[in-house]
């Protein structure tokens, strides 16, 4: 009998493992948005968002000082949060809505008088709805109309408007 030890299967499992890793790591990245952050640019007035992997725009921002990541949605005719973001941020309860979503209607709420960030662009007494699902906020018009929206190649660029 032979008592030789079986390297050849642990060499294989190490290498399937470290296949396996690879793989998961690099599918993990990729399903992650790139978030745009304010930069030095904001110094001119304008905020650069690169569009992410999953052909979305997403800009870190603010809802009454409260950190939020928003997608930029020129579909949507409000800023709209989860009602977990809005606790989080301690907005008052709102009035009774029904938003009509790519999904059909839903129930939520507006709550008016908030003040609103994206990438360091910050607009005061913008109405808010609460309803949508997930962690993400939706950065609608209400908010892009005060600013100019410009797209280009795969950027969008958020820029304050001269007074």
């Amino acid at each position: 009998m032979s008592s030789r030890f079986p390297w050849g299967h642990i060499v294989a499992l190490a290498i399937w493992t470290t296949i396996s890793v690879a793989i998961y790591l690099y599918f993990d990245a990729r399903q992650k948005p790139t978030i745009a952050v304010a930069g030095a640019e904001l110094v001119s007035g304008k905020v650069a968002i690169p569009r992410s992997r999953d052909g979305h725009y997403y800009v870190r921002g603010k809802i009454n000082g409260h950190p939020v990541d928003f997608m930029v949605d020129t579909g949507a005719s409000t800023v709209s949060i989860s009602r977990d973001i809005a606790l989080n941020a301690h907005l008052p309860r709102g009035m009774p809505a029904t938003f009509l979503t790519a999904n059909g209607p839903v129930r939520g709420e507006i709550v008016s008088g908030q003040t609103i960030e994206a990438g360091g662009i910050v607009v005061e007494g913008l109405s808010v709805g609460i309803g949508v699902q997930g962690n993400v906020a939706l950065l609608g018009q209400n908010f892009l109309r005060k600013v100019d929206v410009l797209q280009s190649d795969d950027k969008m660029l958020l820029r304050i408007r001269p007074k």
